[in-house]
């Protein structure tokens, strides 16, 4: 920094003009003056300099403060920005979750809300429903004779080997109302099995052996005259179908009717059941004798029970069965039925026939109604409405041996069906005083829902697009009737239904 020589503040003196001048006190004061104004000076400027550089630090320094505080204070803002938008993460989280589990909460309400429609739609028209499905499981000892071949199982069942139980005898004290409902299954398995090969051989017996051959010729000469009858309708007695007999046959499974809809009896049904099983136990309980209340549960409907031909051929067993209500399943039979005057009738047909019977097995569902169309076009040509039923449990009430397509055992049952009509069905069953082997069926529930009617026009030279149309949607309708009640009654509900 320069200093000023002579600053205007400090007085002018001359120059010392000799030695003796510079030893004087007051030029020397003078002098030491003049120093010290001159030092003051400049440790102000100093001084002022220094003040300035302290107060560029300061504001400096508070600058860089404030830099740092606002640095700071954005982190801090981001990272309470992080933690709400965790924190607003979390909480969709939750909402989400909660809106999922209202979601579960109202999924099962609306199931238990269709549930508790289906029952009161069922308990409108019926007056006990089953609450629950049918959770019989089969004994553990015919789960152990499944596993071998049929002979050896067959043998095993009727003399419990290899099982460590004994011999499976029926107890003693079992009530009469038991006994009667065996009693009831057992005659009608008889009738079937022997009345009519029975009824045949006895004839026979009479014409070659007796004095009594005129009965044989007697009875021959009028079945001639009368072998048409199944296709005219039949000869219903109504006393054997409402027999008290057949209350009983109800109560042994239990048969159980489930009535789904209104039927308008100003109109004539086809009914088709579905799945045949060995011997269509719940279609003869429903529609060939007053078991299961028929008549009253649809009022002004007269039911029929189609069935094979061949059944009334054998003599003896014919006219009893046609006393139940039953015909033949047959074009002439069905057109004389749907083309007569009048309406209420409804006639039901085992639409898988014989056939479907080999593929009868507890836990399996095998329909075959691909290539079934003839019921289509007669409910075409007549105008008849189609009723899909679907019976849970039928297939459960017997077991039957393995027999795949294309083994051995399946091929002869084919050929012999082929033959006579029937289908050879090598079922088992239990007895009459033991459960391990017979021809007595197994006490399991059969429930049959009759689904909603198919309402069908008047069209007396259908089309083939006509006919397989309607076919298309009668299989929808039995797929669906199944899939919706499958949960409640069928004792195998996992179990998926195939169409063949």
């Amino acid at each position: 920094m320069e200093v000023e020589t002579n600053p205007a503040s400090i007085p002018l003196l001359g120059k010392p003009q000799t030695p003796e001048d510079l030893k004087t006190s007051a030029y020397t004061s003078q002098i030491v003056e003049e120093i010290l104004e001159t030092n003051s000076h400049m440790a102000n400027g100093i001084g002022l300099e220094k003040e300035a550089i302290t107060e560029t630090e300061t504001t400096a320094n508070a600058k860089e403060m404030d830099t740092k505080e606002e640095e700071m204070k954005k982190q801090e803002e981001g990272k309470g920005g992080e933690t709400e938008a965790k924190e607003k993460e979390q909480k969709e989280e939750e909402k989400t979750e909660t809106a999922e589990e209202h979601k579960s909460e109202e999924s099962k309400s609306q199931v238990t809300e269709e549930k508790e429609d289906q029952l009161k739609e069922l308990k409108k028209y019926n007056y006990n429903v089953p609450e629950g499905t049918s959770s019989h499981v089969k004994d553990k000892i015919d789960e152990h004779f499944d596993k071998y071949p049929w002979v050896l199982g067959a043998l095993g069942r009727l003399f419990n080997l290899s099982t460590g139980y004994g011999p499976k005898f029926a107890p003693i004290n079992i009530p009469l109302q038991r006994r009667l409902q065996t009693f009831a299954v057992l005659f009608w398995m008889s009738t079937f099995l022997f009345m009519g090969a029975g009824s045949f051989f006895f004839l026979l017996y009479l014409f070659f052996f007796t004095q009594y051959w005129w009965i044989s010729l007697c009875y021959f000469t009028w079945y001639l005259g009368d072998r048409t009858i199944c296709n005219r309708g039949g000869r219903r007695w109504h006393w054997m179908r409402s027999w008290t007999l057949w209350k009983h046959y109800r109560d042994f499974f239990p048969v159980h009717l489930i009535k789904t809809a209104e039927l308008d009896p100003s109109k004539n049904y086809i009914m088709g059941y579905h799945p045949h099983g060995i011997l269509s136990a719940g279609a003869f309980c429903h529609f060939a004798t007053e078991g299961t209340d028929f008549s009253k549960r649809f009022q002004g409907f007269t039911p029929f029970l189609l069935t094979l031909e061949a059944q009334f051929w054998l003599p003896f067993y014919r006219e009893f069965f046609m006393c139940t209500g039953a015909v033949s399943a047959t074009r002439e039979s069905m057109d004389y039925l749907l083309g007569r005057e009048g309406s209420g009738r409804a006639l039901c047909l085992v639409v898988g026939g014989a056939k479907e019977a080999l593929d009868c097995h507890p836990g399996q569902v095998i329909l075959h109604l691909s290539k079934r169309k003839g019921f289509c076009k007669m409910a075409l040509r007549h105008g008849a409405s189609l009723v899909p039923m679907f019976s849970f449990g039928e297939n459960d009430v017997y077991d039957q041996i393995a027999n795949p397509e294309g083994s051995l055992i399946r091929r002869i049952q084919n050929s012999v069906q082929k033959m006579i009509g029937l289908a050879p069905c090598m079922f088992i069953g239990r007895g009459v005083f033991q459960y391990s082997f017979g021809i007595v069926p197994f006490r399991k529930p059969i429930y049959t829902v009759v689904g909603s009617p198919i309402d069908v026009p008047l069209v007396k030279n259908p089309t083939k697009e006509q006919i397989v149309n309607l076919h298309e949607t009668y299989v929808n309708a039995v797929v669906d009737l199944y899939n919706k009640y499958k949960d409640r009654y069928s004792e195998h509900p996992e179990c998926k239904i195939t169409i063949v």
